[in-house]
């Protein structure tokens, strides 16, 4: 399943060259509208570099052709100024400065560009970013009640402040934040809200992320588990942040839930990758559900930062 996204996410990003080569054919029609001249210039220096390519395969060194087409260069940037556009209005278009649209980068050691690894982990998370998305800046604090929690006289919405600035603090210094970092406590708090944002700031700042739900998470975990190809992709693995949403969730099945999820958070912690959980269970109940293993490298105050949600559900508080 994996390998196939990774595919579809190559074959994507290959796609963006056919709309390219459409924009690149309506700059210049637009360019030639205005100005003849331009068009003209276009297929002369476009037939010299042709002839240069034919020459050369047949063992003729091109004269002249590199001095004509810095000429014809300079005349076209001159024309496209006086008509209003912009001087590279007609240099090739790429959605991807980094690989051109061919979705690898470097030259003798290709590998996969940032653009397709974005691509990919959105389509293993089954996710699109969209402008409405959970972001901090879309963060209201105001959603929560200003009802004491209990008797120390601290509101919901002042815990959540507090909440929502550790959260954004960890995100704004990935990947030197703590390793790990736990948001617990019941639903409709904020948890899931909070770990897409951190998501979300931490690509905006070059890291890559990948989020899953827990239970779509261990079902490609089983998948490759029982997999007879052992090629086959294991992203969770590797990506410098992965958010685990609904932790508790997922089915135990035996012999693959505990063992691998503590492979995979012992893996990442031992290669100083970070982790971000969230949970709608109790301590206690992790402490139930999960092994001392797994616990004592969620919980443990020097490799994870806990923080807990309590209040009241924001679905259930009575709109303004």
């Amino acid at each position: 399943m994996a390998n196939e996204l990774l595919s579809k996410a190559l074959e994507e990003c290959r796609a963006r060259r056919f709309q390219n080569e459409a924009e690149e054919q309506r700059r210049l029609a637009h360019a030639a509208q205005l100005c003849p001249e331009i068009a003209r210039l276009d297929e002369m220096r476009r037939s010299d570099i042709l002839l240069g390519l034919q020459q050369a395969i047949q063992g003729i060194r091109p004269e002249g052709i590199q001095e004509r087409t810095r000429l014809r260069n300079g005349k076209i940037i001159k024309l496209l100024e006086e008509h209003g556009l912009p001087v590279d209005y007609l240099d090739p278009v790429h959605q991807c400065a980094e690989c051109r649209d061919s979705g690898y980068v470097g030259d003798n050691r290709k590998t996969l560009c940032d653009c397709v690894t974005r691509r990919y982990h959105q389509l293993l998370s089954g996710e699109d970013e969209q402008e409405d998305s959970p972001s901090f800046e879309r963060f209201d604090l105001n959603v929560f009640s200003e009802s004491p929690l209990d008797r120390t006289g601290i509101t919901q919405r002042e815990l959540m402040q507090v909440i929502f600035s550790r959260c954004r603090q960890y995100a704004d210094t990935l990947p030197e934040s703590e390793l790990n970092l736990l948001l617990y406590g019941p639903s409709g708090l904020g948890k899931t809200y909070l770990l897409k944002s951190i998501a979300k700031r931490a690509r905006e700042r070059g890291v890559q992320a990948l989020a899953f739900n827990a239970n779509a998470l261990l079902n490609q975990i089983r998948q490759a588990y029982f997999s007879r190809d052992g090629d086959v992709d294991q992203p969770y693995y590797e990506v410098p942040l992965l958010l685990i949403d609904d932790l508790g969730t997922e089915p135990l099945w035996e012999n693959i839930t505990l063992e691998q999820l503590f492979a995979l958070i012992e893996y990442r912690m031992t290669h100083n990758k970070s982790t971000v959980f969230s949970t709608n269970l109790t301590l206690e109940n992790l402490r139930e559900r999960y092994t001392r293993r797994i616990l004592s490298r969620l919980l443990d105050q020097r490799l994870s930062l806990v923080l807990q949600f309590q209040g009241q559900d924001v679905r259930l508080r009575p709109k303004a």
